[in-house]
């Protein structure tokens, strides 16, 4: 099985890490073209730059594939743009990505092809999809591995680091996370000595993944009622999450993993203060939560079964 996915921008980096892992440990062939690899600070690794490559090179590709993985866009790739070129009549399958109002999406709906969400707020946001899919990331990679913490650390001798890595701070939108709340409270926090607060926003993503590495307490998302990346990066970091799933995402991830509990720290727009405070105040709790959450991660968001979900997904096209 070969699979080439297309997408006009990283989108966070979901493509390579999806494409990287099937090759990786779904004993399949997987290849990745993204458009533009840089989008305004952020610069993610990619496989193909498709901007960089002859034309004929692009084609070879698109021939040597049984599936076409689309990301967010179906007739409108760039790269098809650029070769003048119809969608291949292949098995194909559109990963949706955004918000639904962020932009149309009327020609994927209308492509009749079988649509495929994460297993975070998407879902609700688009009804049509067929497939339900786990956001990606590689605990194995060095980059997503805990911190070997000291004593002292363990003790929290020095005060705790609290990261929060909202997408944007404009107070708009499904990924600023909650930020008009949060920044707020740990802003305060800080003033009086309790914290060091690390607000993470516009930083390249290796800069991002060292900076949550050294936190004691990560910050998601309290408003949406969903978790986002950032809390799956918290998570295999061995760092207790702090974030609010509603019972639709809850079930979702229930259904797709098969767990029984989840390991985020819940906290709502109402109660996150309190439940920060307590956390700071308890670095035994803390830990217990931490090692509890790379665990989790361990047991159900490994790459084997999270490169199953997408296989399955593949051989019902």
């Amino acid at each position: 099985m070969r699979i080439l996915h297309l997408s006009d921008t990283p989108l966070s980096g979901s493509p390579i890490r999806i494409s990287t892992l099937l090759a990786k440990y779904g004993n399949v062939e997987s290849r990745h073209i993204c458009w533009n690899k840089k989008i305004s600070y952020r610069i993610y690794p990619v496989d193909i730059e498709g901007r960089g490559v002859p034309a004929e090179d692009l084609l070879k590709l698109i021939d040597w594939a049984d599936i076409i993985h689309y990301h967010n866009r179906w007739a409108r790739q760039q790269i098809l743009r650029h070769l003048q070129l119809k969608p291949p009549n292949k098995p194909s399958v559109i990963q949706i990505h955004s918000p639904r109002e962020s932009e149309d999406f009327r020609p994927e709906l209308d492509s009749k092809l079988p649509i495929a969400c994460v297993a975070q707020y998407h879902p609700r946001q688009w009804p049509e999809c067929r497939f339900i899919v786990p956001n990606v990331v590689d605990i194995t990679a060095e980059e997503y591995q805990p911190r070997v913490r000291s004593p002292e650390e363990h003790a929290w001798s020095r005060l705790p680091v609290i990261s929060f890595a909202p997408s944007n701070t404009n107070g708009r939108g499904w990924d600023n996370k909650g930020y008009g709340i949060v920044n707020p409270v740990l802003k305060r926090m800080r003033f009086s000595g309790e914290i060091t607060y690390d607000l993470i926003n516009q930083a390249p993503f290796k800069d991002v993944m060292r900076r949550k590495r050294e936190a004691d307490i990560g910050i998601d998302d309290i408003v949406t009622g969903s978790y986002h990346l950032s809390a799956l990066e918290y998570l295999s970091l061995g760092i207790p999450c702090v974030c609010h799933l509603d019972d639709k995402t809850q079930q979702v991830v229930k259904i797709l993993t098969g767990a029984d509990r989840l390991p985020f720290v819940d906290a709502t727009r109402d109660t996150f203060d309190r439940i920060i405070r307590s956390l700071v105040s308890s670095p035994v709790m803390a830990n217990t939560y931490g090692e509890a959450s790379r665990e989790w991660m361990e047991m159900y968001w490994n790459p084997k079964l999270l490169v199953g979900h997408y296989l399955n997904m593949y051989r019902s096209l």
